[in-house]
């Protein structure tokens, strides 16, 4: 280990040597009005202090971290007179009676009281992590991709509309460096239809962004960051409906429903959504980018003339997913007990390869999956201060990609030029391959509270995933015949400190990796790897602060880099693992001054990788192919800031920037001769981009009750980059992505205090030609009508 790396990590462990007899306790209890009912949102604060908490949808509240000894708590909600509790507390769970509230007769207007949220818990880890609460989007028309979008440090890049391929960059590391989660399962244990460019914003409650250092809880090879979906669920009533229609021909349906019997404690669970769209948008000429739309002319085709504009011809897509669970609650062996099946279905027209310069026009895609899986959760596992989560589940999927056409070329206005009777568009031969794909997954989780001040967490995961090819045209030529076989186990241990009456909060976490796998080639293997790292909070004042987290990640070739996906990703059993360390500093700042609400966060940090596996394209008789390879190392450091401000609940402004410099760190070859991208900016990345993100609302317009309408502008902003390293390409040609800027609004009015809302969106309104990943141009102005349904009641 570095000396650099122990004076890192030798300043958490200085800091945490403070007490652990330092005996807190914490509050348990509920509180509700005269008629029994549960009063959402009253808060119970600890007098002189700012520790507090907020009751949930039953009224119930747990307030956490308070010292033994005699306190005055203050309990209030909106529209109910305050009461001052006295109370001694000498255990390490003290358990409330009921607190009924009596109705203020003269309430003011507007009480704004803040207890600690799920996500303030989260930012106060400190983690550098950003947490979306996905109510504020949740009667948009975007899809998870798009909201996350907007966070600060992130960047998501698609190769066209609906259900394209995209790349996800954060902090400067991008594609498989990060990791995907739902509810703490990695997302590809679901199958394929399961993607963040699916998923409808409504079946989320928020998403977690972990940036270079992720928890162990999550137990994944993450070298440069997870992002943790947290679905609805577990309610005691609910039902979320919606269903958009828009431009391309673009249909959207989800919906998501639960049921808790307050009795028996029978639970049901049902997340579902559709999507469809032509993506048939305009393709265009654009000569300031190097875009040209060639096409030969008809009859003969023999002359070739540059399209103005050309719509995509063959580029439909369609997903399907349902995920029921059924199951029981509150229990004393169990806090929740479900059986769970999730069955997703995509259909997928390819377009393009890797980039538009090869147009498809018969390739398409058919797959389907279906995951039964079971979840268990209990507190006072065996014993008091020990809580147990255990998740399984089996995949069963194929995948089938058909290419037949006989036509090995085709163009923007849908002619094929070339005949060949035994060939495929990306293959010289006939094709339709079938990819049977088994995965499982399994997860374990142990917390254990040694004190109010001290927790422990254990995570082990187990996924294996089997893929068996075959081609239909030709099933007994064992050329086209390969299985594929790999396992990844995760160990994870993690030490949280809670000191100084909650200004320190430090976690030491290490964690073991385990891959090992069998393919027709290469035979069986099996390696092991260790990583480490620290996370601390240092509470400066009650409104800022710092934090600084370091991990050495590892982040384990995928099964799609290892042995492709028989479309356009081509395959590469040598490669290896990538390895970092990487650094994070944050300041955080956070004040109220009347109605008046401010928030800043701004972080810098510093990735050291090596052996990085980055995304290449190559030129074969079929176009061009991606392959995954490793560099010899990258390094990347790096900034962004996010302010937040807002006025009552009617204003809210947000306005992130994010910039890094990633560049390869080898100055020689394996030859000993200096690379010629020696301190070149990785290609085909974006490297400084923002988001501006303004919305205004107003309650009970009309004269109406029960109602509001919300305004909402976003600006995206991604400044020019190269598609190649940074010194070896020219802004004049093609190997250059132009600056874009990328104007959207959209206008929602809800009535019946939020059941029923109606939104109206614009995207990319001046109509600009924007281009992704590879240069692949991106949808134009489009329009959405979204109409949604909802009702809930509590936990």
């Amino acid at each position: 280990m570095s000396k650099f790396k122990v004076i890192w990590l030798l300043l958490f462990l200085t800091l945490s040597f403070p007490s652990f007899s330092q005996q807190l306790a914490q509050i348990e209890g509920s509180i509700k009005n005269s008629a029994k009912e549960a009063i959402e949102g009253a808060t119970i604060l600890q007098k002189g202090t700012n520790k507090g908490a907020k009751a949930n949808r039953t009224g119930s509240f747990i307030l956490k971290h308070v010292p033994f000894g005699n306190h005055e708590f203050i309990i209030s909600a909106l529209g109910y007179k305050t009461l001052t509790l006295k109370l001694e507390v000498n255990k390490s769970t003290e358990i409330l009676k009921e607190i009924t509230l009596s109705t203020e007769s003269n309430s003011l207007d507007e009480v704004q009281v803040e207890g600690k949220t799920v996500s303030k818990r989260i930012k106060e880890s400190g983690f550098n992590v950003n947490v979306i609460e996905t109510k504020q989007y949740a009667n948009t028309n975007s899809d998870i991709n798009q909201i996350l979008n907007r966070s600060t440090g992130v960047k998501i890049r698609e190769q066209g509309g609906l259900g394209s391929r995209y790349s996800f960059s954060l902090n400067g590391l991008s594609g498989n460096n990060i990791k995907f989660f739902i509810d703490g399962v990695p997302i590809e244990s679901f199958g394929s239809g399961m993607s963040l460019n699916n998923m409808p914003v409504n079946i989320a409650e928020r998403i977690e962004v972990y940036k270079g250092v992720v928890p162990a809880h999550l137990g994944s090879d993450a070298l440069g960051g997870a992002i943790n979906i947290v679905t609805n669920r577990d309610y005691k009533k609910s039902l979320d409906f919606s269903y958009s229609i828009g431009s391309f021909n673009t249909h959207r349906a989800a919906m998501s429903a639960g049921y808790k019997h307050p009795k028996n404690g029978l639970m049901i669970n049902l997340n579902s959504y559709y999507n469809f769209s032509n993506n048939n948008y305009l393709m265009r000429t654009n000569p300031k980018a190097g875009v040209y739309l060639k096409a030969p002319i008809p009859p003969k085709n023999e002359l070739f003339d540059t399209l103005q504009s050309a719509r995509r011809f063959h580029d439909d897509y369609r997903s399907f997913m349902t995920q029921v669970e059924v199951g029981i609650s509150n229990k004393k062996w169990a806090d929740i007990a479900v059986l769970g099946l999730t069955y997703n279905d995509v259909y997928d027209q390819q377009q393009t390869a890797a980039t538009q310069e090869r147009v498809l026009g018969h390739v398409f895609s058919k797959s389907h999956t279906f995951t039964p899986s079971l979840r268990y959760r209990k507190d006072k596992f065996l014993f008091e201060n020990l809580s147990a989560t255990v998740y399984a589940n089996y995949s069963r999927g194929e995948n089938i990609i058909t290419d037949t056409s006989s036509r090995t070329y085709y163009f923007w206005n849908g002619i094929a030029t070339e005949y060949s009777p035994n060939a495929g568009e990306l293959n010289s031969y006939k094709s339709i391959t079938h990819q049977k794909i088994n995965n499982s997954f399994s997860q374990a989780n142990l917390n254990c509270k040694l004190s109010a001040s001290h927790l422990f967490n254990f995570n082990y995961n187990l996924n294996t995933n089997k893929r068996e090819n075959y081609n239909e045209i030709d099933p007994y030529n064992d050329f086209y015949n390969i299985t594929n076989q790999i396992y990844r186990t995760t160990i994870g241990l993690n030490y949280q400190q809670i000191l100084w009456k909650e200004r320190l909060n430090n976690s030491f976490f290490i964690k073991e990796y385990g891959l090992s796998g069998k393919t027709n080639t290469a035979g069986k293997t099996s390696k092991n790897y260790f990583g480490y790292g620290a996370v601390t909070n240092i509470k400066l004042d009650a409104s800022y602060g710092i934090k600084l987290s370091y991990e050495h990640a590892y982040q384990l070739p995928t099964f799609t880099e290892l042995f492709g996906d028989g479309l356009n990703v081509m395959a590469n059993e040598k490669l290896k693992p990538a390895n970092s360390d990487n650094y994070n500093l944050n300041f955080y700042y956070g004040t109220t001054f009347g109605n008046h609400h401010l928030n800043v966060d701004a972080s810098t940090y510093y990735r050291n990788v090596k052996d990085y596996i980055i995304q290449k394209s190559y030129d074969t008789p079929q176009g061009q192919k991606q392959l995954a390879d490793n560099e010899g190392g990258v390094k990347v450091n790096g900034i962004d800031f996010e302010v937040k401000y807002g006025y009552k609940s009617n204003f809210m402004a947000v306005l992130n920037m994010s910039y890094y410099n990633a560049v390869d760190r080898e100055k020689y070859d394996k030859n000993n001769r200096e690379k010629i991208t020696y301190k070149n900016r990785t290609p085909n990345e974006p490297w400084l981009f923002g988001n501006l993100d303004i919305s205004y609302g107003r309650n009970n317009l009309f004269s109406a009750k029960d109602n509001r309408i919300q305004l909402n502008y976003y600006l995206q902003f991604v400044n020019n980059y190269s598609l190649s390293w940074s010194k070896l390409a020219e802004k004049s040609t093609k190997d250059y992505i132009p600056a874009q800027w990328l104007h959207n609004i959209a206008a929602t009015y809800s009535f019946n205090n939020n059941t029923y809302n109606i939104t109206v969106e614009g995207k990319n309104l001046t109509d600009q030609i924007a281009y992704d990943i590879f240069k692949q141009q991106r949808p134009g102005r489009s329009v959405y009508l979204k109409l949604r349904y909802l009702i809930r009641s509590s936990h």
